[in-house]
């Protein structure tokens, strides 16, 4: 596990704008490329910060029997370096606006499996000659964002406690089991999970403590799962694992994170998160097969 803390000055009404992406798998013949790209752009042109809880790579090679013929799309030797070059000119354009990068069960694999750390080497190549650096996390990572006055007597911040995931993709629960799991042993105002390529926000999970007035306080805590940008629903593919289990994953898409600093009656500073999922509303997956139905007469 990593934490990683941001600070801003502290003003009345001042926000600060998340993305929450996740299960991208960018280098996969599946991956939505297109409606990544026009959410990235969105993202540059509204000032928003971008976060990926893992798995942003897919690195499928040939030594997996399972799945290496219909992932392995460079017809090169050396497809982990056409892979890494090609994300690095896709993510170039919005280095500036990635705050993070944390690692997921893919990047883990290949790491564990073939000695190579991806994560470590697209971040170093985006950082190259950059004033801005995007940080570089592991599977489970604390991100604070704080608001600070410039005079340091006032301060207040939202922590986000990130987890790719694990497990099965959980058609029936979405997740929420996991989330239980959490929510009893994490303490952050935002519990954030990717790899179940689900997409969903919770509201029932608070915690109570005193703080420090000594008031006892509920205070209201919220779960996010993000999807991915994989398709895989076309008509005749022939490995659709979710389908096999009466299953679609959510659409193409990322979470919205805005946190609002206001100020209190005690003249500190609060902030308030506004928290949701924008998905694609639909997309073509084929063409149904037509016949002519003859009439038989009698």
């Amino acid at each position: 596990m990593k934490a990683f803390s941001w600070i801003t000055t502290a003003k009345t009404g001042k926000i600060i704008k998340l993305a929450l992406f996740s299960d991208v798998h960018f280098d996969s013949p599946d991956c939505d490329r297109e409606t990544l790209k026009k959410h990235l752009d969105f993202c540059l042109k509204d000032g928003r910060y971008i976060l990926i809880n893992g798995d942003f790579f897919d690195m499928i090679i040939l030594g997996d029997r399972k799945r290496a013929t219909a992932h392995h799309i460079t017809n090169t030797d050396n497809q982990l370096n056409v892979k890494l070059n090609e994300a690095f000119e896709f993510l170039k354009p919005y280095q500036k606006n990635i705050l993070f990068i944390g690692r997921g069960n893919h990047e883990e694999s290949i790491m564990k499996y073939n000695g190579l750390d991806v994560l470590e080497m697209i971040t170093t190549m985006l950082n190259m000659g950059q004033e801005h650096k995007i940080l570089y996390g592991n599977y489970a990572n604390f991100l604070r964002f704080t608001f600070k006055e410039p005079s340091n007597r006032r301060e207040t911040h939202y922590d986000i406690y990130a987890h790719h995931g694990c497990g099965g993709s959980a058609p029936a629960t979405k997740g929420m089991l996991d989330f239980g799991a959490l929510a009893k042993g994490i303490n952050a105002d935002l519990l954030w999970l990717g790899h179940k390529h689900n997409a969903l926000v919770d509201y029932s999970a608070p915690v109570m403590h005193i703080d420090k007035n000594g008031d006892v306080v509920l205070k209201n805590r919220q779960c996010i799962e993000t999807p991915s940008y994989q398709k895989g629903r076309t008509i005749d593919y022939n490995a659709n694992f979710a389908e096999r289990f009466y299953n679609h994953t959510a659409m193409s898409g990322f979470g919205e994170v805005n946190l609002r600093c206001i100020a209190t009656k005690d003249k500190g500073y609060q902030i308030i998160p506004d928290i949701k999922i924008t998905t694609i509303p639909q997309m073509v997956i084929g063409k149904a097969q037509t016949a002519t139905l003859n009439q038989r007469t009698r």
